[in-house]
């Protein structure tokens, strides 16, 4: 997996050398998802599709200029209409189908608190999986992207779920919301930054730090707190995967035809429930489970045949206490995460 580290420079020079160092990728990346946000979305031209993306820069900038600024700088740096970086970072929104059928979890284990994810995609975005090692932060992403999930130097993680939302507009470029959120030192301040930001369409925020974690399911127009609870007060065990939990937020979501939501739910609730998870190995192992393939929590419906169809490309578990993160690129049954730390060990 690639690993770009991006320290001590200013937001424009970072995102600059992000594009410069990616730039073939990223534009290859780019491309290809404007023309699956056209070929299965709601836009009918790459004109609109590019006219809302360039609606998105002035609330990211109202947003968080220092974020603008290394968007703009990533588009800079690849040589790239920032409209069309817009399109890679803000990919499932813009669509607005379920396309990205994470798997998350949340518990506190013999092992210590932890919290992860799969990341669920088109299976022809997996070779652009790359990590990001920023100041104070350490990112899962793909080429071009902001970040999607994460960890700071204060141990605060933030992991995502799609939700499919039927009252999407334009807000803030998610991916920029995950990296704000990760500026705050708690998952507190974390909830405030959420609970205030302009959205723009459906997602679900797994987030928490040693003490306390939360989950948050959003649509363009509501957002919900679903779980809250202290890591170190009681029991913790949580789950989510790209069906609602919250019937405000399932008013105005819904679920793909094709999704495999209920079955990796099901699947992680019947596991737990059995056995609750132990470690983060525990955690790393379950997230990887073929069971039930293809429609397993580590899934792989793409095919040489369907190359864009649902597939695992890769996944995070997060150690708050020891401000440790673990990740992987494509598959997770049987692969050994890769380790990253940011900040001392608690």
């Amino acid at each position: 997996m690639d690993v770009l580290r991006l320290k001590g420079l200013a937001p424009r020079e970072r995102g600059r050398a992000h594009g410069e160092h990616f730039r073939p990728r990223i534009l290859e990346l780019a491309e290809l998802r404007v023309e699956l946000a056209l070929s299965q979305g709601k836009l009918s031209s790459e004109a609109k599709l590019l006219e809302i993306c360039r609606q998105h820069l002035p609330v990211l900038s109202a947003f968080d200029a220092a974020l603008a600024d290394e968007l703009a700088g990533i588009a800079q740096g690849a040589d790239l209409d920032p409209a069309r970086l817009v399109a890679l970072n803000h990919y499932t929104d813009l669509k607005d189908i379920a396309d990205e059928e994470c798997s998350s979890a949340a518990a506190r284990t013999p092992d210590g608190p932890v919290l992860g994810q799969t990341w669920d995609m088109h299976g022809s975005v997996e070779p652009f999986v790359c990590m990001l090692e920023l100041d104070d932060v350490v990112m899962f992403s793909i080429t071009g992207c902001l970040g999607m999930a994460g960890m700071n130097a204060a141990g605060l993680g933030v992991c995502i779920n799609n939700l499919r939302s039927d009252d999407a507009r334009v807000g803030v470029v998610w991916p920029a919301l995950v990296r704000r959120m990760l500026r705050e030192p708690n998952a507190e301040a974390a909830l405030h930054v959420l609970m205030t930001a302009p959205m723009a369409s459906g997602h679900h925020y797994l987030f928490g730090d040693a003490r306390r974690v939360y989950g948050v399911e959003t649509s363009g127009e509501r957002k919900h707190v679903v779980y809250d609870a202290r890591f170190d007060a009681a029991p913790v065990s949580y789950l989510h995967t790209n069906h609602c939990l919250s019937p405000e937020i399932g008013a105005v979501s819904s679920v793909g035809e094709t999704s495999t939501s209920y079955e990796r739910y099901a699947w992680l609730d019947a596991s737990v429930r059995a056995r609750a998870l132990e470690s983060r190995r525990d955690l790393w192992e379950r997230l990887g489970s073929h069971d039930g393939y293809p429609r397993s929590v580590c899934t792989h419906l793409a095919s040489e045949a369907a190359p864009h169809a649902m597939k695992t490309c890769g996944a995070v578990v997060i150690d708050p206490a020891r401000r440790e993160l673990w990740a992987c690129q494509g598959c997770v049954h049987g692969a050994e995460p890769i380790p990253f730390t940011v900040g001392a060990s608690a």
